[in-house]
């Protein structure tokens, strides 16, 4: 099934946020949003302009135009005309023309037509670093409200990159000291790793905290993150104490801690003596075990508030300095991409629920509903034929009947299998092809099927029932438990048995520690059924390994 548009931009979001998670060079940085965005929001040419000290713009990096003829057009845009008007206003400017703007003054020859456009700031905490400029909607007649806000979405994820990539640039020119811990920015490039390659976020969120500790040499760090409903944050990781569990899960009320401080202003800060700050929570100190000094620096996505990360303590004694401040704030942008990321997979994961529930919904009225409708004229033209053509209104009652019949063994299986009549008339195949594909829209994880055809199709129907259900409750439990990137299918004969093989490389489970629920009796309870029975077992390195192996009638070989 084709991918909505929607969905299309929501995976071009999802993507264009771990490929700048991981470009830590301004210059590629900037052709990287400007390719990105062109792809993102549909648009023919797309452009980022950095705005310089004296407010016009210092770099135009453009995409779109090639080499030849942008070499024709010459001088580089410097901030005149409607590309001014955008960077005098701090806020979105969509135009179905540009050349009816007041500001408008035309091209400069061997530049190619340009029509709708689209600019928005690309912003980060509250500092204007630039304008993302779209020209030439694909396929349209304009740029949409949508395309705006995917367009100020993707320039949020840009604004933390850029300030990402600045920080970076700026902390490789600094002291000779700093210079000397620079080697350890590999442990950055590690956290990156993680976002790049769909580690999960609790691992994301960990790596930065102890690597927040380790590049600043501090004693001990805390991750804390924003609870949007109560305003408390939350403490979600903590390295250098003993007992960290007795940690996690900690609140610190609204305005009752310097993290809260520091995200409110958006700006990160030290405190050289935490017993003297008004904003610090002295209780929290102390059982943190009393450290001396702290830095802070807020985790945020353009205007959104998502925590904070700090640090406590320096091994050396020595106070923390704005070097340390630039590392972790470097650490804290990734976690906010890795924040973002999650949150956008989570609308994907939605989107396609919903999805799903319009492909049911159509395909009720298309199917159940329109059969109904097609019994109730039988029935009334079998009314006016009592009378007349007693055996034929007869005849269409009982097809009348049948019908109905069929009606509802398809509503059943709507509410049972929310598939009517799958394996009865496609087979088990496609069954299982179809269970396979509903677990990577749901997950996004990677699937491989092995399915022999011919081992398929020589189950009796009621043992294609059990296999189906068995299959459904194991991808079931690996899409809501497991966090696998990779599942695997098999389906194969092995002597004279069936043998069904699910494997994934998720977090795992001990099957005799594990708490049985409904979920794994009724697969057992379907292998016994099956004259078979079903093994669960730990793969290594990590993951688990499903088997159901039963015979095969001779009746339906």
């Amino acid at each position: 099934m084709a991918k909505a548009p929607a969905e299309r931009q929501l995976n071009a979001l999802v993507e264009a946020g771990m490929v700048l998670a991981s470009e830590l060079d301004l210059e590629m940085l900037l052709q990287r949003i400007a390719d990105l965005s062109r792809e993102v929001v549909g648009a023919s040419y797309g452009a980022v302009g950095v705005v310089g000290k004296a407010g016009d713009l210092a770099r135009f990096v453009y995409s779109g135009i090639d080499k030849e003829t942008a070499d024709k057009i010459g001088e580089l845009p410097s901030g005149r005309g409607v590309l001014g008007a955008l960077l005098e206003q701090n806020k979105p400017l969509r135009l179905p023309e540009i050349s009816e703007h007041p500001r408008s003054y035309g091209f400069p020859p061997h530049h190619p037509p340009m029509h709708t456009f689209l600019g928005v700031p690309i912003v980060v905490r509250g500092t204007v670093f630039g304008r993302l400029y779209l020209t030439e909607k694909v396929g349209e007649r304009g740029f949409t409200k949508d395309d705006e806000r995917i367009a100020m979405t993707l320039a949020a994820q840009a604004g933390v990159a850029i300030e990402n990539a600045r920080l970076y640039d700026e902390v490789q020119t600094r002291s000779a000291q700093l210079m000397r811990r620079m080697n350890e920015i590999s442990s950055v490039e590690r956290l990156a790793d993680l976002l790049i390659s769909g580690g999960s976020l609790d691992d994301v969120l960990r790596s930065a905290a102890d690597e927040a500790r380790n590049l600043t040499n501090a004693s001990r760090s805390t991750l804390l993150l924003l609870d949007h409903i109560t305003g408390d944050l939350v403490i979600d990781q903590i390295t250098g104490v003993s007992e960290p569990d007795d940690f996690i899960g900690t609140r610190l009320g609204p305005g009752k801690s310097k993290a809260h401080a520091v995200l409110k202003r958006r700006k990160a800060d030290i405190v050289n003596d935490l017993t003297m700050d008004p904003e610090v929570d002295s209780a929290t100190i102390r059982r943190l075990g009393s450290p001396r000094s702290g830095a802070f620096v807020p985790i945020m996505v353009g205007e959104r508030e998502l925590g904070a990360l700090a640090v406590y303590d320096r091994d050396d004694e020595k106070p923390f300095s704005n070097d340390d401040l630039a590392i972790l704030q470097i650490l804290a942008n990734q976690v906010a991409i890795a924040l973002e990321n999650d949150r956008l997979s989570e609308a994907l994961r939605d989107m396609a629920v919903l999805e799903e529930r319009e492909r049911i919904a159509k395909e009720l009225h298309d199917g159940v509903i329109q059969s109904i409708y097609s019994v109730g004229l039988a029935l009334q033209g079998s009314h006016s034929l009592m009378s007349r053509d007693p055996d034929l209104a007869t005849k269409r009652i009982d097809q009348s009947i049948a019908e109905l019949d069929n009606v509802v063994r398809d509503v059943r299986s709507y509410i049972f299998e929310l598939r009517p009549k799958v394996v009865e008339e496609q087979g088990l195949e496609e069954a299982i092809r179809l269970l396979v594909r509903d677990l990577e829209v749901n997950t996004l994880a990677h699937t491989i099927l092995e399915l022999d055809g011919e081992t398929c199709s020589s189950l009796a129907p009621g043992q294609e029932h059990h296999v189906v259900q068995i299959v459904r409750e194991v991808l079931s439990n690996i899409a809501r438990h497991s966090q696998a990137s990779e599942v695997s299918v098999a389906v194969q004969t092995a002597g004279d048995d069936f043998r069904l093989s699910i494997s994934d490389d998720g977090i795992g489970f001990d099957p005799a520690e594990v708490e049985r629920g409904n979920g794994l009796n009724n697969v057992e309870q379907r292998s016994v059924a099956l004259a078979g029975a079903i093994s669960i077992a730990r793969r290594e390195p990590k993951g688990m390994h499903f088997e159901l192996r039963f015979p095969i009638s001779e009746e339906t070989r």
